[in-house]
């Protein structure tokens, strides 16, 4: 009789102990889940990308060609992000930045959300001088649209994209 109650108190043990491995597994997959899908969220980094290009331009008078530019003066990876073949696109939190140098005063970013929750982000549009940012929003853009992009678009091409300019944002010389 001993022995049936020693087999009874051990499959009860194991009982318990895979109850607890179910309990631990569910919350770690939950957790793990919400880290997926944070990380699956747009997220913008407009504002180290404007710093960096204030930085270079006030290092060298100009802003730079392309984002290699930018990356050998002022960002320094450790590893150096891929550019794309012209060096002016980079891929960042899902969001895609492309880069066009209108002159020396002036550049333009596109930033476009990507990804699989794209739809949750919104597009943007930054003319960039050295004292101000004029900017547009709008919803993402499609493939199609992406793919007609030009890095200076006219004013009547914003609103065909559905892109609502926003407040200016005058900046203080350094």
């Amino acid at each position: 009789m001993n022995t049936a109650k020693g087999r009874m108190r051990v499959s009860f043990a194991l009982l318990g102990a895979a109850v607890v491995a179910v309990m631990v597994s569910y919350v770690v997959d939950a957790v793990l889940e919400a880290r997926r899908w944070r990380e699956q969220e747009p997220r913008l980094a407009v504002d180290s990308m404007v710093k960096a290009l204030r930085t270079h331009h006030k290092q060298t008078g100009r802003f730079p060609t392309d984002f290699r530019e930018l990356e050998a003066r002022v960002w320094k990876h450790k590893t150096r992000p891929d550019f794309g073949a012209d060096g002016r696109s980079l891929s960042v939190a899902n969001y895609y930045y492309l880069y066009c140098l209108v002159d020396g005063n002036t550049c333009t970013i596109w930033i476009i959300p990507t990804g699989p929750r794209r739809d949750e982000g919104s597009t943007h549009f930054l003319l960039f001088s050295p004292d101000s940012v004029r900017r547009w929003k709008g919803a993402p853009l499609s493939l199609d649209e992406i793919g007609k992009l030009r890095g200076v678009p006219q004013y009547g091409e914003m609103s065909v994209l559905g892109m609502t300019e926003q407040p200016q944002i005058k900046l203080a010389r350094k």
